[in-house]
C-alpha cells in the first residue's frame, strides 16, 4: 500500500512547474485522484502548481490585454491626429474659398452700382434731353404760328426778307399767276446766274396757292 502513494509522491516532486495547459489538464487530474486517495501533502503541493500556472496565464493576459488597449490607444490617437489635420486642411481650405467668394461677390456688387449708376446718369441726361428738345419745340411752334404764311416759305427756304430782291417780295405779298410765270423764266437755274433757291421759292409759292 505505501509503494503506490511513495511512487506517487515522488514522481509530483519533479514537476516543480506547469509548462502548457496540456500538462495543467494532467496536474489537475492527478490532484483529484490524491484528494480521492486522501493524499492531504500531495493535493497541497499540486494545488500550489495549478495556482502559480493560473496566476502566470492571468498575468500574461492582463498584459496582452495592456498592450492591446497601449496600441488600440496609440492607434486611437494617430486617428484622432490624422483626423485633426484633415479637419484643419479642409478648414483652411475652405476658409480661402470663402475668402474667394467674398471677395468676387463685393466685386460683382460694385460693378452692378455702378452699372446702376451709370443707368441712372443716363436715363437723367435723357429726360434731361426730352425736356428740353420739347421746350424747344414748343418755342419754335410758337415762332412758326405767329409768322405769317410768306415768313413761313421764307422760313422753309432759309430766306430773309431784307435779302430778296423786290420783284420776289411783290409776289410773296400779291401772289398771280401772271408775274409767277414771268419770275419763274427769270430765274430759271438755265438763265439765272444767282443761287437758284428763288426758283424753288416760286414753285413753293405755286404749290401753296393752287
Amino acid at each position: 500500500m505505501d509503494c503506490p502513494y511513495g511512487c506517487l509522491k515522488e514522481d509530483l516532486t519533479d514537476d516543480n512547474e506547469i509548462q502548457t495547459d496540456k500538462e495543467l489538464r494532467k496536474i489537475k487530474k492527478k490532484l483529484r485522484s490524491l484528494k480521492q486517495k486522501g493524499d492531504i501533502e500531495g493535493s497541497r503541493k499540486l494545488e500550489i502548481l495549478i495556482n502559480e500556472y493560473e496566476n502566470n496565464q492571468n498575468k500574461s493576459a492582463k498584459s496582452a490585454k495592456s498592450a492591446k488597449s497601449a496600441k488600440s490607444a496609440k492607434s486611437a490617437k494617430s486617428a484622432n491626429n490624422e483626423s485633426d489635420r484633415f479637419l484643419e486642411k479642409e478648414y483652411q481650405k475652405n476658409k480661402a474659398e470663402n475668402a474667394k467668394k467674398y471677395t468676387e461677390q463685393r466685386e460683382k456688387e460694385q460693378r452692378d452700382k455702378e452699372r446702376r449708376r451709370r443707368e441712372e446718369h443716363s436715363r437723367r441726361d435723357e429726360r434731361e434731353y426730352n425736356r428740353e428738345y420739347h421746350r424747344e419745340y414748343h418755342r419754335v411752334n410758337q415762332r412758326v404760328n405767329q409768322m405769317s404764311r410768306s415768313e413761313r416759305i421764307m422760313n422753309n427756304h432759309g430766306l430773309k426778307g431784307s435779302e430778296l430782291p423786290h420783284d420776289i417780295l411783290e409776289i410773296i405779298a400779291n401772289y398771280s399767276p401772271i408775274l409767277w410765270k414771268k419770275l419763274s423764266l427769270k430765274y430759271h437755274p438755265d438763265k439765272y446766274d444767282g443761287p437758284d433757291k428763288y426758283s424753288k421759292l416760286l414753285n413753293c409759292l405755286k404749290d401753296d396757292n393752287q
